[in-house]
């Protein structure tokens, strides 16, 4: 029989706390792990862009709002009369400046035939060579021109940064761009090809949900019907306010008919 002692008293307390710990932290895994975890959250574009001009201008073409444009095509358009009329400047001067240097390099090539002849001196040669590099830097500098005006042309049209659909006109046909700095903006165009469910876990499932793990989307307003993505993004600090960590699962929707802005749940399946 075991005598009591203060020592055996905290000994066994020791021993029951212990095991108690133990058992709370078993009862917790098996509670969560291989469980589903559950998260509302929110259907977001891939991208929102408010597309804009940073030249002074009159608008003179506008894509329509709900308007699909794929990448590269137009969006915005202004007038650019005065840009094009310089282009037509410049390539005439080009094509002057390619025409004299033509003409001054084959004089110089004549010059050096001449010269292993004997029949033309150096300083003659010379002059020949200078009227050539002139002419040289003269064609290069129109290149440089026409390329600038050309350029100036190409900035009097915005065009779309990834296939987006235009969802607001901040400007109207007509009405004049007075950027006093930075960029003014024209449109706001959505991309939506993809789209990200922004979820909000609990604190405690932290860890539990990676990147490139699948997700089951759940959209109260489409019915019963379920959308699949994968996690892209897991922000790994907890807000303090509200126990909840960002995640963001990337589904695809390329015939668009998924739209942003709709609230549901996430459901992310933890290995077992």
């Amino acid at each position: 029989m075991l005598d009591w002692t203060p020592d055996n008293d905290f000994t066994v307390g020791m021993f029951r706390f212990r095991l108690y710990a133990v058992l709370a932290a078993i009862v917790a895994v098996r509670a969560v792990a291989g469980e589903p975890i559950r998260a509302s959250g929110l259907l977001t574009p891939l991208l929102e862009i408010e597309v804009g001009s940073e030249l002074r201008g009159t608008i003179v073409w506008l894509a329509a709002e709900g308007e699909l444009v794929p990448k590269g095509q137009p969006l915005v358009k202004l007038r650019d009369s005065i840009e094009r009329f310089t282009v037509e400047l410049r390539k005439a001067q080009l094509d002057a400046a390619k025409h004299a240097l033509d003409r001054y390099k084959k004089d110089y090539d004549a010059g050096k035939a001449l010269q292993a002849k004997k029949i033309l001196n150096d300083e003659d040669l010379r002059t020949r060579e200078f009227n050539y590099l002139n002419a040289q830097s003269q064609f290069d500098q129109a290149v440089a021109n026409h390329k600038l005006a050309l350029e100036d042309v190409s900035l009097r049209t915005v065009y779309a940064p990834v296939n987006c659909v235009v969802v607001r006109q901040l400007k109207k046909i007509g009405e004049t761009l007075v950027v006093s700095a930075g960029v003014e903006n024209i449109l706001r165009v959505l991309h939506i090809d993809s789209l990200y469910f922004v979820a909000y876990p609990e604190a405690k499932f932290a860890g539990q949900i990676k990147v490139g793990q699948k997700a089951e989307i759940w959209i109260p307003l489409r019915g019963q019907e379920k959308l699949f993505g994968e996690v892209v993004f897991v922000d790994p600090e907890v807000d303090s306010k509200s126990g909840a960590f960002r995640v963001k699962v990337q589904i695809n929707n390329p015939d668009h008919k998924i739209k942003p802005g709709l609230h549901g749940v996430a459901i992310f399946l933890t290995a077992k």
